[in-house]
């Protein structure tokens, strides 16, 4: 920061949506430790392939709270990167699996819930809800004022 520039606080609409965007790394987190022990307690995945996928999602999750950090001080690049990856292919990524099933023949089996898949499916609602409402919050007037100046 050069002599000129004026150090200013995040919008209340900036700060909120990191929040959230936080909250919702958070819930990925939940899902991804209930997805892999449910995987591993039914024998459906060996203890590597769940590893490897642990540190794939904590690599990605690392990068977007490193955006979101980034975009709270201000970078427009990483509240663009923010909005337009977690905007499409990070939700993709969230809705693709439930859609499907849902479009399934298998149908709804109420018998088949279990206390491991309402815990699942309460994250992954947390964290679409929290994406959708912390990015749409980056698409504000004060949000985009702030980004403007910068």
């Amino acid at each position: 920061m050069t002599a000129t520039e004026v150090r200013t606080r995040p919008p209340r609409q900036v700060e909120l949506s990191f929040s959230l965007l936080s909250v919702a790394l958070l819930a990925g987190l939940v899902e991804a430790i209930l997805q892999a022990a449910r995987a591993l307690e039914s024998g459906a995945a060996s203890p590597a392939a769940v590893a490897t996928q642990g540190v794939i999602r904590l690599a990605v999750y690392g990068a977007v709270f490193a955006l979101a950090a980034a975009m709270r001080r201000g970078s427009n690049p990483a509240r663009l990167t923010l909005l337009i990856g977690l905007g499409t292919v990070g939700l993709g990524s969230l809705v693709v699996e439930p859609a499907a099933w849902l479009l399934s023949a298998n149908g709804f089996d109420p018998a088949g819930i279990t206390v491991a898949s309402v815990l699942i499916g309460l994250a992954r609602t947390a964290h679409v809800a929290a994406v959708i409402a912390g990015l749409g919050l980056l698409l504000g007037a004060d949000a985009r004022r702030y980004f403007a100046r910068r």
